[in-house]
C-alpha cells in the first residue's frame, strides 16, 4: 500500500471522526434543549441516528473539499516559480 493511499485512508477516518463527534455534541445540545416530555424513546432514538448519520456524512464532505485543496495546491505555488 502506497503512502499516499494511507494518507488518504487516514484522512477520511479522521474527517468521519471530526464529523461524528460534532454530531454527538449538536445531538446532546438538542437533547437538553427539548423537553423529555414532548419526545417519546423513538423520536429520540431516531433524531441519534438521523444526527449520527448526517455527521458521518458532513465528514465525507470534508474529506472531499480538503483533498479537493490539497489536490489544487500544486496548480497555486506559494513563491514565484525561480529562473
Amino acid at each position: 500500500m502506497s503512502k499516499r493511499w494511507i494518507g488518504l485512508a487516514l484522512s477520511l477516518i479522521g474527517s468521519v471522526a471530526i464529523g461524528v463527534i460534532a454530531a454527538q455534541k449538536f445531538y446532546a445540545l438538542f437533547d437538553k434543549t427539548v423537553p423529555a416530555g414532548s419526545m417519546t424513546d423513538l423520536v429520540r432514538a431516531g433524531t441519534h441516528s438521523a444526527y449520527l448519520v448526517s455527521g458521518a456524512i458532513f465528514g465525507i464532505v470534508i474529506f472531499g473539499w480538503t483533498t479537493l485543496a490539497a489536490w489544487a495546491a500544486r496548480f497555486f505555488p506559494a513563491t514565484a516559480p525561480t529562473k
